[in-house]
């Protein structure tokens, strides 16, 4: 068996405790679906589990360790993160401004999906965390760590997603009873992509 039981039984509990732990994509699924609705949320949700995906590779290639050494790569996507939020933030509450009320058609699912994997991938926070937090339960006897590290990583964003599921099925059932209300949602929404994007700017700097 290629994972140590003990080490796999407490990769369980940790990731519990951090997928339960409000955080930038939690909140960024839940603007999404206080905007557009669960399909939006859910879309989003998705495109975050998929660049968590991206992430889970860069670590077991080596790759990610690279950017997280590298002051200039590392500052570079920590600016594109941020501008990358900030931006639809802006967006949100412009629209939420000249909306006419109601709750907009969802934006098309690939487009929502297409945020959610843009925030997670020019996150480098996640980059870090990956990097800090998988090799503690990887254990060198039981074989090579890339190979340890590929089975555990992908189950921390498959995990969420129970978990998600019940934020976006909430925040989607309000934004669907308030209706003409909408488009405070929308600019409640847009007001959380900015706090993250300038989080993101001004909270995080390479070591």
């Amino acid at each position: 068996m290629p994972l140590d039981p003990q080490l796999f039984a407490a990769f369980l509990l940790a990731a519990w405790v951090l997928i339960l732990t409000p955080g930038p994509d939690m909140l960024f699924v839940i603007g999404q679906a206080l905007a557009g609705g669960a399909r939006r949320g859910w879309a989003a949700m998705f495109g975050i589990v998929t660049g968590a995906m991206v992430h889970v590779a860069l670590v077991t290639s080596g790759v990610a360790a690279l950017i997280a050494a590298s002051p200039a790569l590392f500052e570079a996507l920590r600016l594109a993160g941020a501008g990358y939020l900030i931006w639809l933030g802006l967006g949100a509450l412009r629209a939420a401004w000249r909306g006419g009320g109601a709750l907009r058609p969802a934006a098309p699912a690939r487009a929502a999906f297409r945020q959610g994997f843009l925030t997670n991938l020019t996150n480098p926070k996640v980059i870090l965390f990956f990097l800090a937090f998988l090799p503690q339960f990887v254990d060198p006897a039981r074989g090579p760590a890339w190979l340890q590290m590929v089975l555990m990583g992908p189950l921390v964003p498959l995990m969420s997603l129970p978990a998600y599921g019940l934020l976006i099925a909430g925040a989607g059932h309000a934004a669907a009873r308030l209706g003409r209300q909408a488009r405070w949602l929308e600019g409640l929404a847009g007001a959380i992509f900015l706090g993250l994007g300038l989080r993101l700017l001004f909270g995080l700097r390479p070591a």
